[in-house]
């Protein structure tokens, strides 16, 4: 215990350097290998590839058949064309990235494109277009998120 003012003005600028002084560094935890990221575990173009060959199983396998006297617009046979040589554009692409995340994306697109045109034209009466549009435009914004991720540089 202090006796005397000297003392007390001592323990004062003691105190005073203390509350001056520079916090310690708070240490940083080590990644661990156990511990990754979601696009670092599963990269988009491996999941993007997963959702594009499902989508087309899950579509000729479940989709309902056409109304009867349904009559094909052009477009829509050029799209679906144009659709699944994306695709196959995209596949043959997994050197070049950002052209496969491309085609990917503009695959997509006309996914969502055919998919409103499906019930424009009531090829399909009901909700079957909704389950084809949400499907297509989650796969054409993993398109997107790979893209951006390559051009990152991640």
């Amino acid at each position: 215990m202090p006796t005397t003012t000297r003392d007390r003005v001592d323990e004062i600028h003691a105190l005073e350097e203390l509350w001056a002084a520079p916090s310690a560094p708070e240490p940083r935890p080590e990644r661990s290998r156990a511990r990754l990221s979601w696009p670092e575990a599963y990269p988009p173009g491996y999941v993007l590839l997963g959702g594009w060959i499902a989508y087309l199983v899950t579509v000729m396998a479940f989709q309902p058949d056409p109304e009867p006297g349904m009559i094909w617009p052009t477009w829509m046979t050029a799209s679906s064309v144009a659709m699944f040589l994306l695709l196959l554009g995209a596949g043959a692409l997994a050197l070049f990235p950002t052209l496969g995340y491309g085609l990917a994306g503009l695959a997509g697109g006309l996914g969502m494109a055919l998919s409103v045109g499906c019930r424009a034209a009531e090829h399909h009466l009901g909700n079957w277009w909704l389950a084809e549009l949400g499907a297509t435009a989650a796969l054409t914004g993993l398109a997107v998120l790979g893209v951006a991720r390559v051009l990152r540089g991640k």
